[in-house]
């Protein structure tokens, strides 16, 4: 494929650990559970992102990082069962309550992650990670998505090596190494010797959703983890002057929707 070897899963690795844009623990996760339920549910990104699979009605379907049940739950409204599996309790807790709201009944959650051992799941048809594979080592997730898929695997991944809008980054003064982009993943796939497709979903706002200038501090500080009073300040300047003055909320996020069917 080159003409000399390129290891991108080893380049993958080590973009990943030097990024400013660190993994969540299962504690954040918990504490943002009932935000991001509110927030996630039936948006328009559930239904690009369903209408983009094929489905035939009769398949088990492994929703990884399933969060409140953004997609488990409509997908269980189209499929024979879902297992749904997180690292975040809380959030198991939300998809159960989401599930009781919506009368879904064939859905079963483990309270389990990426790195956990998925050998006593049940026989799985088709793999999904939406949002959700933020891990220091890509290759193995891909190769253990692949494994458990008896038909086809669907995830999206965040374009653009950023959660933030670099224009509010460099208004602030903020700088950052950002994260591995999207593209490691079609690489590393083909690599396995499969033939990735890929699209995309716009969300249509930026990943900064707040409604008032400190929710806006504190959701940057969520993506980047600190900043210095200074950059607070200029912060809470940029929703007044551009998001509020001028109407202009940041930049709409983009997703890479990757598939590839396991049947090789």
């Amino acid at each position: 494929m080159f003409h000399e070897p390129i290891d991108f899963a080893a380049m993958y690795r080590a973009h990943k650990a030097s990024t400013d844009f660190k993994s969540k623990t299962c504690s954040d996760w918990d504490e943002k559970s009932s935000d991001m339920a509110a927030s996630v549910i039936n948006s328009p990104y559930v239904n690009d992102f369903i209408s983009r699979m094929n489905l035939s009605g009769d398949e088990v379907v492994l929703d990884i990082g399933c969060g409140p049940g953004t997609l488990a739950i409509p997908l269980a409204k189209r499929v024979k069962e879902v297992i749904a599996i997180d690292f975040s309790a809380q959030m198991l807790e939300e998809l159960k309550a989401y599930t009781t709201r919506e009368g879904v009944t064939n859905i079963k959650t483990y309270h389990i992650g990426w790195e956990d051992d998925w050998s006593h799941l049940p026989q799985i048809d088709i793999v999904v990670a939406s949002r959700s594979i933020e891990v220091p080592d890509i290759e193995t997730a891909l190769m253990k998505m692949s494994t458990f898929a008896r038909k086809a695997c669907y995830l999206t991944y965040k374009v653009g090596g950023s959660f933030v809008d670099m224009n509010i980054l460099d208004y602030i003064g903020k700088k950052v190494k950002t994260k591995p982009d999207y593209w490691y993943i079609p690489i590393i796939l083909y690599t396995q010797g499969y033939l990735p497709r890929i699209d995309y979903i716009e969300t249509g706002r930026g990943s900064v959703r707040s409604t008032t200038e400190e929710d806006f501090v504190e959701s940057l500080i969520w993506s980047v983890h600190e900043l210095t009073e200074d950059q607070k300040a200029k912060a809470r300047q940029y929703y007044r002057d551009v998001i509020v003055a001028q109407n202009r909320p940041p930049r709409s996020v983009n997703w890479a929707f990757i598939s590839w069917e396991t049947t090789l």
